[in-house]
């Protein structure tokens, strides 16, 4: 549900066309299982003013216009700005099969998982990349999408809730393959009973090698778990996967970013060092729709026999068992964690990575 407006406020709600969306928002900020705001509750004084405005009609105030607030403690950091040192700016977009930057079309009724391939605009020769900006051209199909590059690996993705704008420590550049890419879409239109078009995609700030910055980080994908079971109408349920770091050289962990689907409830992921130390990454309230990449204060060095502990913890409020898969009825259980130096991080154990 759009919320950008107060147009959008009183529009019957996608769910439920018998309510508006802001009767769901009342309900919503309620709702302990799955909490909003994410992190951080809202206080007794806050539910009041809101409970107060959903019982009145929510009406509109004199001067729509929303005041600057200081920000408080805890609140989230400050928008980030685009990079001004760029050499180069491209974007990558879905297109229909065609091949001629049509926007691609979401049948009506359908969920689809279309790979679309394409030649990078820069060429073969990798480049760092320092800032990505989201582009959302359709929010009422589009799931989440990830680029690859032309060996499968993860350049960059995006899901619901994640910032606009991602950048990149002043000393690290993100590797961005050349040759050819994949943008992998996820889209759900089951809601809707027309065709959706969508051309979202993804902005890319790149250096070119006579300007690449010290560190060339990467993303790497074997910190999951895929042998999911979650049994019908079940709770607190947990999902772990255990990589042991194998490769002979320190790695830095520099970022985590969890993924998985509607019935996660918390992500944890932290590293046991081979002494038996157990460093905590991240542990905290997962929501679909809100789903952020974090960087973790300081870089995390792992080295050979440390080992990375990936945790889902599901609800599962259906009645049916709920497996591994790509559909929104289905779950996952990954984190996304960007590290460097490029391709010097390995490690055994269940999960899949690349």
């Amino acid at each position: 549900m759009s919320l950008a407006s107060y147009q959008d406020l009183m529009a019957p709600a996608p769910s439920d066309a018998s309510k508006r969306v802001f009767q769901l928002v009342g309900t919503r900020v309620h709702d302990t299982k799955k909490p909003m705001p994410p992190q951080g509750s809202l206080t007794a004084a806050q539910l009041a003013g809101i409970d107060a405005w959903v019982a009145a009609g929510a009406p509109p105030a004199a001067d729509a216009t929303c005041a600057a607030a200081a920000p408080s403690a805890g609140s989230a950091a400050p928008a980030q700005k685009w990079p001004t040192n760029c050499d180069a700016t491209y974007i990558l977009r879905a297109h229909g099969s065609g091949g001629d930057n049509t926007p691609y079309v979401v049948p009506a009724g359908q969920e689809l998982h279309p790979k679309i391939t394409m030649q990078a605009p820069w060429g073969s020769q990798a480049l760092q990349a320092i800032a990505f900006r989201s582009i959302t051209d359709n929010p009422k199909v589009l799931h989440h999408w990830i680029l690859y590059g032309p060996k499968r690996e993860f350049l960059v993705g995006w899901a619901p809730g994640k910032e606009e704008i991602s950048t990149t420590a002043a000393d690290v550049g993100m590797n961005l393959a050349g040759g050819t890419l994949t943008l992998d879409m996820h889209y759900n239109n089951l809601q809707n009973s027309v065709d959706q078009p969508d051309a979202s995609g993804v902005e890319v700030c790149v250096l070119k090698p006579e300007h690449f910055r010290k560190n060339t980080a990467a993303v790497f994908m074997g910190f999951a778990q895929i042998n999911i079971n979650l049994p019908a109408q079940s709770s607190g349920v947990e999902v772990t996967g255990r990589c042991k770091v194998t490769g002979t050289t320190p790695v830095s962990l520099l970022s985590v970013g969890p993924h998985a689907h509607t019935l996660a409830r918390r992500m944890k992921f932290s590293v046991q060092r081979a002494s038996g130390e157990l460093v905590k990454l991240h542990d905290e309230l997962f929501n679909f729709e809100e789903q952020q990449t974090y960087a973790l204060p300081q870089p995390v060095v792992v080295s050979a026999g440390d080992t990375v502990i990936t945790t889902c913890v599901y609800d599962n409020t259906t009645n049916r068992t709920v497996t591994f898969g790509e559909d929104t009825g289905n779950e996952m259980c990954f984190n996304f964690a960007a590290y460097y130096p490029m391709g010097a991080l390995s490690c055994s154990g269940f999960g899949f990575g690349l």
